[in-house]
């Protein structure tokens, strides 16, 4: 699958980072699949130039601040991006957030925001996976930066190009 544009992501950062980076490693050594970073998509499928995107994006970090991130799951999907991923609570905070990136975009027309991090791409795992991953998994992080990646092409292409900081 190949994924198209720029995307805004809420990143974990520090030991979450680390804990998360390695199970999805580890998932994708073991089931198949592609390596990405950990995230929660705010947005995705963002039309350049990356300086317009950027300029944009700056705009909403401004007025956004740090707020906690809780995990529920995992659950399984049915999607190539969504095969096995952990439920994000849905927070006003991160709604607030992701609102103002819509608007900021002129995204009017958006699908239903379902906050989540992938933790595997492709198809889904057997289930009998799922208690290893509730095992491994944290509980949330603290959301201090959002990174806008290009996000064409395949996913072993996919870079961060700039990351932005809630105020």
């Amino acid at each position: 699958m190949k994924g198209a544009g720029f995307s805004l992501w809420i990143v974990p950062e520090g030991d979450v980072r680390r804990r998360l980076a390695a199970l999805i490693a580890e998932l994708a050594r073991r089931f198949g699949g592609p390596v990405f970073d950990p995230h929660v998509t705010l947005l995705a499928g963002l039309p350049g130039p990356a300086e317009s995107v950027i300029a944009r994006a700056e705009e909403v970090m401004r007025v956004s601040n740090p707020f906690p991130v809780r995990f529920v799951g995992p659950e399984l999907g049915n999607s190539y991006f969504r095969s096995l991923y952990l439920r994000v609570e849905p927070r006003p905070e991160l709604l607030a957030l992701h609102a103002a990136a819509r608007d900021a975009f002129g995204r009017t027309d958006e699908p239903p925001f379902f906050p989540h991090l992938s933790l595997m791409y492709g198809a889904p795992p057997p289930p009998a996976v799922m208690e290893e991953v509730r095992l491994a998994v944290p509980d949330g992080f603290e959301a201090r930066t959002v990174d806008l990646y290009s996000t064409e092409g395949e996913v072993d292409r996919w870079h961060r190009v700039r990351r932005l900081h809630l105020r």
